[in-house]
């Protein structure tokens, strides 16, 4: 049995466009969202979720923000559980040329006395929601633009390296991509500059790749590109164009659409695609080039479709569930957990493995393991996963996961928001470990996703498999009973097919028609039996009578005596001939009533003497076309010859 996945819900007063877990504490959802500039009565508002209980979410702390400036559009969590925003100012500030997008937020006991809180902060004793500061990174006036898209690159424990963050725009005329840094121990974003785009960032990511180095990856509709980040103030380099989305040249149809990027490691990315006309979603993993050039570009490594019912896609979430201890650590055997929301407010769940093999890296098995339905009342507005730190075996607890209460099992929440809904939903997957002999007592432990997943092509072949064998095993207990072998009615094929088809594979009998001693071999089905038997031999119109009457009737014979009918003969033949060989039994038809036929001459069955009846029971039993359980009410219409002689002037 799968094991089960624990959720948890509640709603609360404003619309939620962002969301991200405190990076210090796994069980602290941080969400951000409000009805921006506007009379409306919804409010803008900061909060801190608490998610200790797997079914149940509390309200730690909530800052109303102001209601003149626009709402929480982007969100990340950075050291030190400081949570950058993306909040416009107020239309009056903008229409100035000001424009303090970037808003730093503090999760303290108690505010800071150097620091006047800007925000409302909650009351009581939880933690409360302090701004820090306010900057404005983009070079753009357009009053249309606010900040989309934030982003921060992973942190590693007792890195002394700065973390770097990345803000994209949105709607704005002038797309740009601002870069910031933020120094351990401080809270205040450093700018890094401000990368000029010809079309504006549908997504990006970022990650460090050594003790001084990044890369950020971006992507439009159609393209992805790849910056080198240095510790200088700016790159001396331009973005690379790793990849675009081919043309399909055939059908000349619209390309598919990059709608979110994520890194998984220096090596690979993972991006969500949306195929032109809603028609379907497609996780793509690609390998960046290794060589320098601009030449070089990314390899498609893996990819998966996303079930039928989703048509497109909102974004989407990732988490490494054995990170790399630092940045110069190279990333080993892990699996990612991955998770895309649909329009209809279904997040699946994806794992995608990752190996290595001395220098060689690679990734694979991107299968589904589990879809979460009717998430939300309306449309998802973001996703994200809780940190996960595998412990350590010389730790009881984990204090820096999503795990349960209990040392044997681990969690990783994922969280998801919708925004018209007002809703916070929760679900906590459960992992299980990986058991190694080759793990040290002290090396970290690897987990993986509890629940298996399911390659989609092998279900597929299996389907199909079995549905071929069905057809088949169907098609052949036809056949069966259409000759008369199979004893059992299965499909019920004789009471739907021609009497014509009704063929014995076995014994046949020989038929002669009358003009001119023409003879022609008739097959015969063979004799029923078990239940049809019994049946026949309770009597008057038993199945075993419907039964040759049925065949004989396709055949051109009727049964039944009288003027003018035709009258069915059964005698033996090539008893007599010498040949040491015992006689078989034949039938013939004659239409009796016309002057100088010779009329075969025989006896029905209640004429013939007892030795004669016996004789006829022996001879018909060997021959596979009487069973005493069918009775005798099957001889009615039929005129027998005599044993020991031929009866009838029609002979071969």
């Amino acid at each position: 049995m799968a094991p089960r996945i624990p959720a948890a819900e509640i709603k609360l007063s404003f619309p939620l466009y962002s969301c991200d877990f405190d990076t210090q504490d796994a069980n602290r959802l941080i969400v951000g969202g409000g009805g921006g500039a506007n009379k409306s009565g919804v409010g803008n508002a900061l909060a801190i979720l608490d998610l200790a209980q797997p079914d149940a979410i509390q309200v730690l702390a909530q800052a109303d923000l102001s209601r003149d400036e626009d709402s929480v559009t982007s969100l990340a969590v950075g050291p030190s559980s400081t949570v950058f925003a993306g909040i416009n100012s107020s239309e009056a500030d903008i229409k100035k040329g000001k424009n303090e997008h970037l808003r730093v937020f503090g999760l303290d006991q108690q505010p800071s006395s150097k620091i006047k809180p800007k925000g409302k902060a909650a009351s009581g004793g939880g933690p409360k929601i302090t701004e820090l500061s306010r900057s404005s990174l983009f070079s753009s006036k357009d009053p249309d633009a606010y900040q989309r898209v934030l982003r921060l690159s992973p942190a590693f424990a007792g890195s002394s390296s700065p973390q770097l963050g990345a803000a994209a725009t949105g709607l704005s005329k002038d797309p740009q991509i601002a870069l910031f840094s933020i120094p351990p121990g401080s809270a205040a974003p450093i700018p890094r500059g401000v990368l000029e785009l010809t079309k504006e960032a549908m997504d990006l990511d970022l990650i460090q790749t050594s003790s001084d180095a990044w890369q950020l990856v971006y992507c439009d509709d159609y393209e992805i590109y790849t910056l080198d980040i240095g510790t200088s103030t700016t790159s001396a380099e331009a973005p690379r164009l790793v990849f675009t989305m081919p043309h399909d040249s055939a059908t000349g149809s619209p390309r598919p659409t990059f709608r979110a990027i994520r890194y998984l490691t220096p090596t690979f990315v993972l991006a969500v695609t949306n195929r032109p006309q809603s028609g379907g979603v497609i996780l793509q993993g690609f390998r960046l080039p290794k060589e320098p050039g601009l030449e070089a570009k990314a390899r498609l490594a893996v990819s998966a479709h996303l079930p039928s019912h989703v048509k497109r896609t909102t974004g989407m979430a990732v988490r490494n569930l054995s990170p790399r201890a630092s940045a110069e650590t190279k990333q080993g055997a892990t699996q990612f957990v991955i998770a895309v929301p649909g329009q209809d407010s279904s997040v699946t769940v994806y794992t995608l493995d990752h190996q290595t093999q001395g220098d060689i890296a690679l990734v694979n098995n991107l299968y589904p393991v589990k879809t979460l339905r009717n998430v939300h009342p309306s449309a998802i507005s973001g996703v994200v996963f809780s940190q996960f730190t595998p412990p350590t075996p010389t730790t009881s607890t984990s204090t820096s996961t999503s795990t349960s209460t209990t040392e044997r099992v681990q969690y990783i929440k994922l969280a998801s928001i919708g925004s018209m809904g007002n809703t916070v939903v929760v679900h906590s997957i459960p992992l299980k470990k990986v058991v190694s002999n080759n793990t040290s007592k002290t090396q970290q432990q690897r987990y993986v996703v509890a629940l298996k997943g399911t390659n989609p092509m092998t279900s597929g072949l299996l389907l199909f498999m079995a549905i071929g064998v069905l057809v088949m095993a169907i098609v052949g207990q036809g056949l069966l009973e259409i000759k008369g072998v199979s004893s059992r009615t299965v499909v019920g094929a004789r009471y739907w097919t021609p009497a014509s088809w009704h063929e014995n594979w076995g014994r046949r009998y020989i038929h002669e028609r009358g003009h001119g001693q023409k003879y022609e071999t008739v097959p015969v089905m063979q004799t029923p039996s078990g239940a049809d038997g019994a049946q026949a031999g309770s009597g008057g119109g038993g199945s075993g009578s419907r039964f040759l009457d049925e065949h004989l009737a396709g055949l051109g014979l009727e049964l039944g005596l009288g003027s003018g009918e035709r009258i069915v003969f059964l005698h033996t033949e090539g008893e007599g001939e010498g040949n040491g060989k015992e006689g078989g039994v034949r039938v013939e038809k004659h239409e009796e009533g016309k002057e100088g036929d010779e009329t075969p001459k025989g006896r029905a069955w209640e004429e013939l003497p007892d030795a004669q009846k016996e004789a006829w029971r022996e001879k018909l039993k060997k021959a596979g076309h009487w069973g005493e359980e069918m009775g005798e009410t099957i001889f009615k219409g039929v005129l027998f010859g005599e044993i020991g002689g031929l009866v009838g002037a029609l002979v071969r």
